[in-house]
This record gives C-alpha cells, structure tokens and sequence, in this order.
C-alpha cells in the first residue's frame, strides 16, 4: 500500500514523458498556422487569415500564442467589419494575455478604442481574469518576465510584424484614401497597322478616285473609267492628355481603385502616294494624292486598378481597366496633283477639299458613328518619390496604341 503513490507518481511522470512531444510538434503547427495568418493578412487576405488564425487558436495551449491567435481575429474582424465577431476574441484575448495594452499610434482609434472598452469591461467585472484561462495540464506556468521594448509599444516580440502590417489604414507612413493625378501619352495604330491597311488603301483610295473622275468628266465629257490602282503610305499619330481623380474603396491600406479622368485625345491618321486611273479610250491619269482624317475626342473615362504588392511599397506594378465615351467629331482633308494624258496631249490639274465625317460617310457609303468608345487595358509602375508623390509610366490599348507618363499624389 506504501509504495502506491510512488507508483501512480512514476505512471504520471511516464505520460507526461509521452505527450509532451506530441504537444510540442502541435505547438510547431500552431506557429505554422500563426505564420500563414500573417502571410495573409500582409497581403489583405482577411478571409484566409481568419481561418489560419483559428486554427491556430484551436491547436494551442500556450497562452503567448494563444494571444497571437486571439488577436489575429480580432483585427481581422474588424477589418471585416464584423465588431460583435471582433469584440468575441478580444474577451478570449483578455483571459490569456490580460496586461495587453495597444499604441494609439500603431493601430486604427476607433479599433484601439473598443479594445480597451472590451479591456476595461473585464477588469471591472472584478475576476481574476488569468485564472479563467485554459491551462495545459502537462506545461508548466510560463513564469512573467519584464515587458520588453516591443511589448510596451503594444506587441510582443512574436507579432511585432503582424501590428506593423495590421495597421495600414491609420499609419502615417502610408499615403490616402484619394490619389489626383495628370498624364501625357503618345498615340498610335502603326504597330497594328497591316490588319486594316488594304481597307484603309480600298476606302480613302476610292474617295480620291472619285474625285479625279468627277474633274475629268467635267472637262472631258463621256469618259468611261477603267482599271483603278493607288500606292499610299498609311500613318497614324497622336497624343493624350488628361487629369484623372481615383478612390481607394479600402482607405490607406487599399490597392485596389476607381478611378474617373477627363481626356483628351487626338488622332491623326495620314496617307500619302500614287494613284493611276485608266479609261477605255486609252486615257490615263497619274495623280499624287494625300488625305489626312483628323478627330479630337474630349472624353469621359472612369476604370479600375489593381495594384500589385505591399501597400507601403515605394515600387508599384499595376494593372488597369476602363472605358470611355466621346462625340465624335472630325475632318477629312485630301489634295492632289493629276496629269491626264492621251496620245501625244497631256493636261495637269490638282483640287484640295475638306469634308466633315458626315459628308465623308456620304463618299464611302458608311456612316461615322457620333460617338466613340474608349477601351483601356494598360500595365504600368509607379514609384514614389516622397511621401504621396509618385511619378508612373504606362503601356498598353486605348483604341490603339499608347505610352503614357505622368505625375500624382496620394492624399
């Protein structure tokens, strides 16, 4: 009988022996799982963090990372907006890690002010609230050490990254909730020119072909028209420039925007060459000819833009989309010089004339719209110079071809 207490001490002492390393591989778990909630949360993932964060709550017995964890949760959350969810896991919070105190400096107020009210309300209840907390029945009592330089700043050496990252919204480091901007572009369709090249040729082609034999027939009645050939050289240019307002929907921290710009674009395309009109009597016209179509969209534009990185990222890659729409509204100018030639006689004449996109809808049997949609899909980067200001170059589709450079600030 004497030696059973011995014996049940050696039995406890042997099962202590056997799960303590089962509960220090779960603790290694734990800090995996506490490691992927911060991951996600650096990056706004407040979904993915919330599920890395309980189980990582689930798993423990110490209270360190049970505070972690707690923690996690909450500011999730909150940024979730989900206050009763939130204010759930400060109480959980309160009974491991009661001393906890946050910087009004390093988290958002209106967060710090219900963490406290939720602090406050736990002291007044008069328990001991570290004697509610869950205890590992196999780890001893984690002895209390004197808070070091990061605890005082409102963390633990543990989640000193994770109250950096938390606290995007309210940290002086980060620019606004609004960014204004201006930009110039270069513009152009010449890299894509070959897709619409024959039509282009066929179309302004025809418009001066008949403008040649409308002036012969006036001069030689009775003409009866023959083959037709033109060699023109298509060009295109153009330039942008406009000043656009954007909203980060989620404050400072945000990296996702809308944005509304005011534009104007012009666009100019050229063509410049030959034309060779033959007739049935055996007459032949040779012309130089160019036509120049002008329009000057002033445009209304709003899109949307996806930033890539950490939110206190000096160096940005981003991606936009948008549309816009402008009356359209333009000219086409053409001039040339033909010689008209049969047997032995020739005669020169030239004509230049403008015509209005109605009137020249009239000339190729296709009617201009009124108004012009804009798509834009660009890539761009932009880098911060100081606080705010940040200058950004951009590449990709407005209708065309464009390369764009600009200047704004983040307020």
């Amino acid at each position: 009988m004497k030696k059973r207490p011995a014996l049940c001490l050696l039995w406890a002492f042997a099962l202590a022996a056997a799960v303590a390393p089962v509960l220090a591989a779960q603790e290694v778990d734990v800090e995996k799982a506490l490691s992927r909630g911060d991951a996600s949360f650096e990056k706004n993932d407040y979904k993915e963090a919330i599920v890395a964060y309980f189980e990582a709550a689930a798993l423990s017995t110490r209270p360190e990372n049970l505070s972690r964890a707690y923690f996690g949760l909450a500011i999730c959350n909150f940024y979730q907006r989900d206050m009763a969810e939130s204010v759930k896991w400060m109480r959980k919070m309160t009974l491991v890690d009661p001393r906890r105190e946050l910087s009004p400096e390093a988290y958002p107020k209106p967060f710090v002010d219900l963490f406290n009210q939720v602090m406050a309300e736990a002291r007044a209840k008069g328990t001991p609230i570290e004697a509610q907390a869950p205890k590992a029945k196999t780890t001893p009592p984690v002895k209390e050490e004197p808070p070091k330089k990061e605890e005082a700043a409102g963390g633990t050496r543990d989640n000193l990254k994770l109250r950096v990252v938390e606290t995007p919204e309210e940290s002086k480091g980060l620019a606004g909730r609004f960014e204004l901007s201006v930009h110039y572009s270069s513009w152009t369709v010449d890299p894509v020119t070959s897709f619409f090249k024959d039509t282009i040729n066929d179309e302004l082609g025809g418009a001066i072909q008949d403008e040649i034999n409308e002036e012969l027939n006036r001069r030689y009645p009775g003409l009866i028209v023959g083959p037709f050939t033109s060699d023109m050289a298509f060009d295109s240019q153009g330039a942008n420039y406009g000043v656009e307002l954007r909203y980060y929907v989620r404050g400072r921290a945000g990296m996702f925007s809308l944005g509304f710009s005011l534009e104007q674009t012009n666009i100019k395309f050229t063509m410049a060459g030959t034309a060779r009109q033959e007739f049935t009597n055996g007459g032949l016209a040779l012309a130089d000819a160019a036509a120049a179509v002008e329009t000057k969209p002033f445009s209304a534009n709003i899109s949307f833009r996806w930033e890539i990185g950490r939110p206190t990222a000096r160096v940005k890659p981003y991606f936009v989309f948008g549309l816009g729409v402008a009356p359209l509204k333009g000219t086409f100018h053409f001039n040339y010089t033909a010689t008209y030639s049969i047997g032995g006689a020739s005669e020169t004449f030239s004509d230049a004339q403008d015509k209005t996109f109605p009137e020249l809808s009239e000339d190729l049997d296709f009617n201009i719209p009124d108004f012009l949609l804009i798509v834009q899909l660009h890539f761009g980067l932009k880098i911060e110079i100081v606080k705010g200001l940040f200058i950004k170059g951009e590449a990709g589709f407005w209708d065309g071809m464009l390369l764009r450079g600009g200047l704004g600030y983040r307020f």
